[in-house]
């Protein structure tokens, strides 16, 4: 009985040892949008219309940085934070035609606030 429990116990943590040692993996753009999306909905209080509609814009660019991170930098990161950069404003413009004018600055104290949280050089 006591070997039973020994092997039991040798093979859970080897299968521990071997879950925990993969490289996390980066969240897919469908997780990303909606955890933006959940962010907005309760610190903007969002109407049911406008929750829609960020949505689906924040799935659009969030699948654009996907796309562009799977490219890789090149070699260059500072292009890369150049077209982050670029889908960001995009991103942001269409959300000025949705929001309110304070959720839109409360939108961009939020983004402000989280690039301060990127790793790297400020952008």
């Amino acid at each position: 009985m006591k070997r039973k429990v020994l092997i039991a116990l040798t093979a859970l943590f080897t299968l521990f040892l071997t879950v925990t040692a993969q490289p996390p993996q980066p969240p897919s753009p469908e997780e990303m949008a909606k955890r933006e999306t959940e962010q907005m909905k309760s610190e903007l209080n969002l109407t049911a219309d406008q929750l829609t509609k960020v949505e689906a814009i924040n799935l659009k660019y969030a699948q654009k940085m996907g796309e562009m991170f799977q490219q890789g930098p090149g070699g260059d990161f500072a292009e890369m934070q150049k077209k982050m950069l670029e889908i960001d404003n995009q991103k942001r413009a269409e959300f000025s035609k949705i929001l309110t004018a304070d959720q839109l600055k409360k939108y961009d104290v939020m983004v402000a606030e989280q690039r301060k949280n990127m790793p790297g050089p400020p952008m």
